[in-house]
């Protein structure tokens, strides 16, 4: 029975939609699109090239080093794209000494000194790194070759001692043999003669 219902209440939705698209050419429908269609004309807007956009910011440094493309120079109070072709902006532009990117408390000459010592530490500290690591494997190299030197020659000193006590304790027991008439004959077997 719901079964039913379901494809009654089915039939009545795609009727209700084939009728609305008949009647497409109704008014009410042209004037939801015509209003649809001046709103959206209304909010087209044009769009500022970088040099404009970095313009409008030139009475403040920090609203105008808020957009990365820009640069502030404080000799004229004035907020200009950053030359990006060249690394450093030109002085024809403006002076290091006054030109500000990224923040307004740090200028271009301080900027540079800074990055260059920064680098320049850091080129030191890998470089003393790795010859003291080159130089500590050399001395680590040589230092396990004396130990191991130094092992061997305590390692023959203790065998020649060992011998040394092996030969004195043969020597007593040979001699206690002796005494008692316990040795045994060095050639035990004699050859016969035919």
């Amino acid at each position: 029975m719901n079964s039913s219902l379901y494809v009654l209440l089915g039939l009545a939705v795609v009727t209700a939609v084939f009728a609305l698209n008949g009647s497409s050419t109704s008014s009410p429908q042209t004037t939801r699109t015509s209003t649809f269609s001046t709103t959206t004309s209304s909010h087209i807007s044009t769009t500022l090239t970088p040099e404009q956009e970095c313009s409008k910011h030139n009475g403040s440094c920090s609203d105008c080093v808020s957009n990365a493309k820009c640069l502030y120079c404080y000799s004229n109070d004035e907020c200009m794209l950053y030359p990006v072709g060249k690394v450093l902006p030109p002085s024809s532009l403006c002076s290091l000494s006054n030109a500000r990117w990224g923040v307004c408390w740090v200028n271009f000459e301080a900027l540079i000194i800074s990055m260059g010592v920064i680098g320049g530490v850091i080129i030191l500290t890998i470089t003393c790194t790795c010859i003291y690591c080159c130089c500590c494997r050399g001395n680590n190299k040589q230092k396990l070759e004396r130990e191991e030197a130094k092992f061997e020659s305590q390692k023959m000193e203790r065998k020649a001692k060992q011998d040394e006590r092996r030969a004195e304790r043969k020597g007593r027991l040979d001699e206690i043999r002796r005494k008692y008439g316990l040795v045994k004959d060095e050639a035990p077997y004699q050859r016969f003669d035919a």
